[in-house]
């Protein structure tokens, strides 16, 4: 078994496995955007982003395995060099094919990672998309924790069903949203992705109190709408609202970052219907599914986490593994962290 790096797509190409490791992730069980070739051209143009693409092959040069990790970072100087994280959403992915071989693919592609990221993060993160449970023996042999972690997906079927499983309050607010006015409606220009972002960051500062991306990676999105649907909502012509979400093999969608400016109109809910846009356009154009990315941890309370259930998602319990790869640097950026959240 022989394992890849790849920094850029083009390199994947010269190497001949980009047609590849495009089937490889469209056709494999567990494939995701967050995995895809896709998503590693399209981060890669992002500033605080940097992706990495492991490729493992067996002795015919086929695709086994493969891990795409980001580094990521917020600001400049010191805050950047406190804040540098690698996140592995959905991975990695390894063939069907070699059941056998399934513990030590993982094996290899994590050894290559941790060598990967060593000086470049400060901590890794996998954050799971599906039952990792038979390569627990294999992350806990690199040092990795694991960290129970749940989230909700939400069946994209025919569209009496999905209406059916979302609660009935929600319904309510959804219906009373429409009633006062309020559209969902595509972004339509680089406008309306600003002022979205705006309330975004508002949430961010208020509620979240975590350091929000720059307005570079949703301007991004907006401008490769083949990788992602970018729904706002409107009222009386101004944006109230809106939710970012990558699209996968037109079988997924993904909540990525919503917000909305609650509570200014009474019956108006902008946060809800954000929210079942992408519901609502996964039932329409024959999606799987509404992937949540996330609900929180299983034994602290979380509001968000009572807001998304109420819209008729199947809980799931995949978890994420942790490590941190520098400790001293690990400590100074959690103070950094608690001291602003403080200010904010």
């Amino acid at each position: 078994m022989d394992i890849h790096l790849y920094t850029y797509k083009d390199q994947l190409e010269g190497q001949a496995h980009l047609t590849q490791f495009e089937s490889f992730v469209q056709t494999h069980p567990n494939g995701n955007f967050f995995q895809s070739p896709a998503f590693f051209e399209f981060i890669k143009g992002v500033k605080g982003y940097r992706p990495f693409l492991l490729v493992a092959t067996d002795q015919t040069n086929q695709i086994i395995g493969s891990l795409l990790g980001v580094f990521q970072s917020n600001g400049g100087n010191i805050k950047s060099w406190l804040s540098r994280r690698l996140i592995i959403w959905g991975g990695p992915l390894v063939s069907a094919d070699t059941p056998a071989a399934e513990g030590a693919i993982v094996t290899d592609l994590l050894k290559a990672m941790k060598k990967e990221a060593g000086g470049n993060a400060i901590f890794a993160e996998f954050r799971n998309f599906f039952d990792m449970t038979a390569w627990k023996g294999a992350f806990e042999e690199q040092g990795f924790e694991f960290r129970a972690h749940l989230n909700f997906l939400v069946k994209t079927d025919e569209e009496a069903a999905v209406r059916k499983r979302v609660s009935k309050s929600r319904m309510r607010q959804i219906k009373s949203s429409i009633k006062l006015g309020a559209t969902i409606e595509e972004a339509a220009n680089e406008a309306e992705v600003m002022d979205f972002y705006n309330i975004l960051e508002v949430l961010y500062k208020e509620k979240v109190k975590k350091p929000l991306p720059g307005v570079e990676l949703f301007l991004h999105f907006y401008r490769n709408p083949e990788r992602c649907k970018f729904f706002v909502i409107k009222h009386e012509e101004r944006v109230i609202g809106g939710i970012v979400c990558p699209i996968f093999n037109d079988k997924i969608i993904y909540e990525w970052y919503v917000c909305g400016a609650d509570g200014e109109i009474k019956g108006l809910h902008p946060s809800v219907l954000a929210t079942w846009a992408p519901i609502e356009y996964g039932f329409k154009n024959g999606y799987e599914h509404f992937d949540f990315m996330g609900a929180g941890k299983p034994d602290e309370d979380y509001g968000v986490r009572e807001f998304k259930e109420r819209f008729g998602g199947d809980q799931i319990a995949f978890g994420r593994y942790y490590m941190i790869l520098n400790k001293s640097l690990y400590e100074v950026g959690q103070l950094g962290l608690k001291v602003y959240q403080k200010i904010k």
